[in-house]
């Protein structure tokens, strides 16, 4: 209801008001007095569209008087002046008067402008009562006319980057045209406190359906290698952190962000699903939700699997569904039965074949029948076997997640070495993988020193040790790698504390 007021407002404001003021005008400017006008009117629409959308995005609310917000907003134009929607207003109205050619009518213009200052003046006084942390914004900054000595510097903590604003609408679009979705239990959203939005990391639609299902400023958590790699994460402020190191940086900013109330997007399992059922997560992603003493609100996607899973190049279209499950608070002693329990929903659309199954074969390395090494290949119905020539014909989600537990290390038998071609230090070179090490090229893999791994660009499988990180492009299967290596360093070597996302 106060949505519809306020939209009432607005339109009472700048659409009735302006057409009252100058409906009976000539409008017969001189060309240069034209030029300068349109130009006004166009700066002061977009400064005003611009002002608005960073109050929305930053609190829910809209600059209005019934509706406006409960919080300080220091974003994007309000790092400069106090009231850039209401200067973005007058300065509509002084354009629209000069356009007019009629100059009696910036007299009235002048009293609009007057009476708007007063009432942005009494705004402030109620904001001072009301509004934590105004009095030092006010301090800092000019009530309508900017100063350049005063400004609040640009933070991804405080500021919303335009970039975010933009990308949101962009993507809103694009979802509705390849990928139509269902929102469930959205009210979750209306947290007027900081929240962490925990993901089933499943695919790339992930993080554009969460910009499709709310309109609110939020910091995702992503690994640093591909922030760095994409200059766009970096742009819409997503907060990079080491994968293989305590980040306290990250961290810090993690905490500043929620200190502003702005919530954060992190997936637990910190990587995506190869085939769609959720990943062991590590005991510190836990300590860090209880550390940040905000609510977790779980987050899981239904659908997206077969039209996009991890393995495959493309994505095919389809509709999907988006579903929030209730806030988890913090100190919950069930936190993660409870989060992990909601992300491990049952998927009814597993119960459908892939759109396509081309690239497969990184998921299926071996066959299940016979259990021959990279003799798989996909094709659009299904896959076949190059060794046995037994194939699949659109097997369900379920029936490949089936077919991939056939074929895991400890469920059937292997012979060592495995070997593959691979790019490593730039160079094409044979790699062979052993019980006990692998041998990449001239470079020997001894297991018993790896500390952990995972595998980026879904291409690149990567091994941490003690001062080093030893990665290459496998033209087999990145996962064969990871499933292989961290199945012999967790079951053969028992080594105590290594985690892998496949067997926790």
């Amino acid at each position: 209801m106060r949505i519809a007021i306020s939209v009432a407002e607005l339109a009472v404001t700048w659409i009735i008001i302006p057409f009252l003021l100058f409906s009976g005008a000539p409008f017969s400017a001189g060309l240069g007095v034209t030029i300068v006008a349109s130009i006004i009117i166009i700066l002061s629409l977009l400064l005003a569209i611009y002002s608005a959308l960073v109050v929305y995005y930053w609190s829910g609310r809209l600059p209005t008087v019934i509706y406006g917000p409960e919080k300080t907003v220091q974003s994007g134009p309000y790092r400069f002046v106090r009231h850039p929607f209401n200067l973005g207003y007058i300065l509509f109205l002084f354009g629209l008067g000069l356009l007019s050619g009629n100059y009696w009518t910036l007299l009235y213009v002048a009293v609009i402008g007057a009476v708007i200052v007063v009432y942005s003046l009494l705004q402030e006084k109620l904001a001072l009562k009301r509004i934590e942390g105004y009095e030092d914004y006010k301090e800092k900054i000019p009530f309508m006319i900017p100063n350049p000595g005063r400004k609040i510097p640009f933070d991804k903590s405080t500021s919303i980057p335009w970039q975010f604003i933009v990308a949101s609408f962009v993507v809103k679009l694009v979802i509705l045209i390849v990928l139509p979705s269902k929102v469930k239990n959205a009210r979750v959203l209306r947290e007027k406190r900081p929240f962490v939005l925990a993901l089933a990391h499943q695919t790339h639609f992930d993080g554009p359906l969460i910009f499709y299902s709310t309109s609110r400023y939020l910091r995702f958590v992503g690994t640093a290698i591909y922030v760095d790699r994409l200059g766009l994460l970096n742009w819409l402020a997503v907060i990079p952190v080491r994968r293989y190191a305590v980040d306290t940086s990250a961290i810090r900013q993690m905490l500043s962000t929620i200190k502003q109330g702005v919530p954060l997007g992190i997936a637990p399992e910190a990587a995506r699903s190869w085939d769609g059922r959720p990943l062991h997560t590590k005991r510190e992603i836990w300590k860090l939700f209880r550390m940040l003493k905000i609510p977790v609100i779980p987050v899981k996607f239904y659908g997206v699997q077969r039209l996009w899973p991890r393995w495959a190049k493309i994505f095919a279209l389809g509709t999907s569904t988006v579903e929030f499950g209730d806030p988890v608070e913090a100190d919950d002693p069930q936190l993660e039965e409870k989060v992990m329990g909601f992300l491990a929903k049952e998927d009814p659309t597993f119960k459908l074949p892939y759109r396509n199954y081309k690239r497969i074969e990184k998921l299926i390395w071996r066959c299940p029948s016979c259990g021959a090494v990279a003799s798989i290949k996909g094709f659009k119905t299904g896959f076949s076997c190059s060794s046995c020539g037994k194939s699949w014909t659109k097997p369900t989600v379920n029936e490949v997640i089936q077919i991939h537990d056939r074929i895991m290390p400890g469920s059937m038998g292997l012979s060592f070495p495995i070997k593959d071609e691979v790019i490593f230090n730039g160079e094409r070179v044979t790699a062979n993988i052993y019980e006990d090490h692998a041998m990449i090229g001239d470079y020997k893999l001894d297991y018993s020193v790896i500390n952990n791994s995972s595998i980026e660009k879904s291409i690149e499988p990567v091994f941490g040790i003690a001062n080093e990180m030893v990665s290459f492009v496998s033209t087999t299967s990145a996962l064969m790698w990871q499933e292989l290596v961290d199945f012999q360093i967790k079951f053969r070597l028992k080594k105590e504390n290594y985690h892998t996302d496949l067997w926790g």
